[in-house]
């Protein structure tokens, strides 16, 4: 899932509720650039395989709460700029990371 939807300024939703991510091991830069998504469910995403989370939310400036309380991260080893330029989130949920 290598930035699938980077780049992606005028989204400003997304349902990602059916996403199979069980195999994914790269998410590098995935969401980065959505500069207009206020908000994003991804409590159903499997991380469990994922080792890589650099840019994953990279410049999405309008997301306001961010849930990664279901989050696997225990194989990740790259989290590098992971909420840069995040300005308007407000609430998140690490809850869960190692």
């Amino acid at each position: 899932m290598y930035s699938i939807f980077s780049g992606c300024s005028n989204l400003t939703s997304l349902n990602l509720s059916s996403f199979k991510t069980n195999k994914v091991n790269n998410m590098f830069s995935m969401f980065s650039g959505c500069s207009l998504l206020k908000s994003l469910d991804i409590s159903s995403f499997d991380t469990s395989n994922v080792i890589n989370m650099k840019s994953m939310f990279s410049g999405c400036s309008s997301l306001t709460l961010l849930d990664l309380s279901s989050f696997n991260t225990r194989n990740v080893i790259n989290m590098n700029s992971m909420f840069y330029n995040c300005s308007s989130l407000t609430t998140l949920d690490l809850s869960s990371f190692y």
